[in-house]
């Protein structure tokens, strides 16, 4: 299958003060030199010292925001990004596909990415969203707020969401590490998990890697996932994919070796330069291969060009989708199976047991005009939401079959 974004214009937009730090580590990288970097905040430190050329950056709402930032309010993130959709659209012009990272939970980011992929969907531009979590020290609302974000404002629209919990820190560096040194750590991987993704969906020349491969795998999907990178300056073949996998399995960001064998899916990457062979390609994913679990879906692919002479780096995204929304996609897919019924078939079945009883349809309880009111409890139900939904009772329209 032909790449749709082969040799074409590539864009990564760093969103929010977390996306321009992601920016900030492409300096100096050689792969970062093929694409096109944008970047928007709300928040004038946020885009200092980026060094990218003239119309590449964004202070969203300068005008009433004076470039203060949103404090972490999202309507203000939404208002300021809102207000500059013109200038959105003119920045986007002519990408062939877009990457946008930010860290979600604050205010430019969360009341933003709305307003990025309704331009980025006007334009018809296929759009994959990397965003990180908050970590669960920071409080119960950023963590509501990000959440909500991504299921409310990006599962139903974008192209393909991935997600990054801020807590896999935790698992891999020590308790004694500086929180400054953790941070730059966590940027680096982002960074060069992101060039990676890039590199391999625009110019896969050993294994390509398609991006309507991540659209139908995490189409409508909420998922957490894990990096890790492991990077190798060496020219000698021996022994460098041990050491880049060994790197890889320690890589901050993963959360720890297990994470291969525990996820749903895994994207693999391999990047070197001229001299990197298919034989030391095969031999690099059949050892990545090995940690991860027998079923697990796998997206493989492998680059070489001449700006990463002398090095590999060997990335990995694990990806776990989140439990209610695998269940939901597969009774959807049960149900639309399934024969419609009327009261004549009803009638005629009555007291036996049928596939629409034992697969109902699950949706989302809402609680409309009470869903941020203090909730009536009675026996472990919460009676602001109508009766026929909190037991799951099917409702006769009135129907038949041929109507």
């Amino acid at each position: 299958m032909e790449n749709p974004v082969e040799n074409k214009m590539v864009t990564v937009l760093g969103i929010g003060g977390a996306g321009c730090r992601v920016l900030r580590g492409f300096v100096g990288s050689p792969a970062a030199a093929s694409l096109r970097l944008l970047a928007v905040d709300t928040d004038r430190r946020g885009l200092e010292g980026l060094n990218l050329p003239e119309g590449s950056t964004l202070l969203a709402g300068a005008r009433w925001r004076g470039g203060r930032g949103c404090g972490g309010n999202v309507l203000d993130g939404q208002r300021a990004l809102a207000h500059e959709r013109a200038a959105l659209e003119r920045m986007l012009a002519g990408t062939s596909m877009l990457l946008v990272v930010g860290g979600l939970g604050g205010g430019t980011a969360s009341g933003g990415v709305s307003v990025v992929l309704s331009v980025a969907r006007k334009l018809e531009i296929p759009t994959l969203f990397l965003v990180t979590l908050p970590f669960t020290l920071e409080g119960h609302s950023k963590r509501k707020t990000a959440e909500e974000t991504v299921k409310n404002e990006l599962l139903g629209l974008a192209d393909a969401v991935l997600c990054l919990p801020n807590d896999l820190l935790f698992s891999i560096l020590d308790s004694t590490t500086p929180l400054s040194e953790a941070f730059r750590l966590a940027d680096r991987e982002f960074s060069r998990t992101v060039l990676a993704l890039t590199a391999v969906l625009r110019h896969g020349n050993l294994l390509a890697a398609d991006f309507n491969n991540f659209v139908a795998l995490l189409k409508r999907k909420k998922s957490y996932c894990s990096i890790g990178v492991g990077l190798v300056e060496s020219t000698e073949v021996n022994g460098r994919i041990e050491a880049a996998m060994e790197q890889l399995l320690h890589s901050p960001l993963l959360g720890g070796a297990d994470k291969l064998g525990e996820a749903d899916a895994v994207v693999f990457s391999l990047l070197g330069g001229p001299e990197l062979s298919i034989g030391e390609t095969k031999a690099a994913l059949e050892l990545a291969g090995r940690y991860v679990k027998p079923g697990a879906e796998l997206i493989i692919g492998a680059s070489t060009g001449e700006e990463w002479s002398g090095m590999l780096q060997l990335t990995a995204v694990t990806i776990r989708f989140d439990a209610e929304t695998v269940t939901v996609e597969a009774m959807r897919k049960e149900t639309s199976r399934m024969p419609r019924r009327g009261r004549a078939a009803a009638g005629a079945a009555d007291g036996a047991s049928t596939q629409l009883e034992l697969f109902p349809l699950l949706e989302p309880l809402s609680k409309g005009i009470m869903e941020k009111t203090m909730p009536v409890l009675w026996n472990g139900e919460d009676l602001d939401i109508p009766t026929f939904k909190r037991r799951n009772a099917a409702v006769d329209n009135g129907k038949l079959v041929g109507e």
